[in-house]
């Protein structure tokens, strides 16, 4: 069976019907490539030329659009699948981790990549994780690291279809909460990482 990056995070993504969606042969190929397109990025480095560093804001300013989509979604009452708000996850992690040397070795330690990291010890110990990132906040580079932070809260709070409205309901103001804060570092991350490069 082909597995998303993302597939045990967290463990609904393994239901039954995720299982059937991923035998569908052409959704199959398409989750094949883009398996294969994922790798570890090389481990950032303080030589940045003006081009990455441009790509660099085009990609939060492109997350913070995204996150405030997603955010709109979730108060006007809709559920964001788990595989959807997952790979944004995903992407927006590494992303800030190849503009932060701290941040990349966390995610990386032990031969690991955000892929490993969101399936092994965030799994495992979401609030002692994020308690972590939030140590590496104070220590500098806040806006990069607040980010990631709240990212990884954003995940915490997926509504699922199955629970009960009001605990659903919970969830989605949870998650606003996670993912207006997002946006908001994303943009200003957007504006002022280039300066100086963690």
């Amino acid at each position: 069976m082909i597995r998303l990056p993302l597939t045990d995070l967290p463990d609904r993504l393994s239901s039954p019907a995720f299982r059937r969606w991923l035998q569908l042969p052409i959704l199959s190929f398409c989750l094949l490539f883009l398996l294969c397109a994922c790798g570890t990025p090389p481990r950032p480095t303080n030589d940045a030329g003006p081009e990455e560093m441009e790509n660099f804001r085009a990609e939060m300013a492109h997350d913070a659009v995204k996150a405030g989509d997603y955010l709109k979604k979730t108060q006007g009452g809709t559920n964001i699948s788990e595989m959807t708000l997952g790979w944004f996850i995903y992407d927006v992690l590494t992303e800030l981790s190849s503009q932060d040397v701290e941040l990349y070795d966390y995610f990386n330690k032990d031969n690991a990549s955000v892929e490993g990291y969101l399936k092994t010890r965030f799994k495992t110990h979401p609030v002692e994780e994020i308690a972590a990132i939030d140590s590496l906040a104070k220590r500098g580079h806040p806006t990069l690291r607040l980010s990631a932070r709240y990212a990884l809260e954003a995940l915490r709070h997926i509504p699922d279809s199955g629970e009960p409205s009001d605990i659903q309901e919970r969830d989605r103001r949870e998650l606003a909460a996670a993912l207006s804060t997002l946006q908001d570092l994303l943009q200003k991350s957007s504006r002022d990482v280039g300066s100086s490069r963690p």
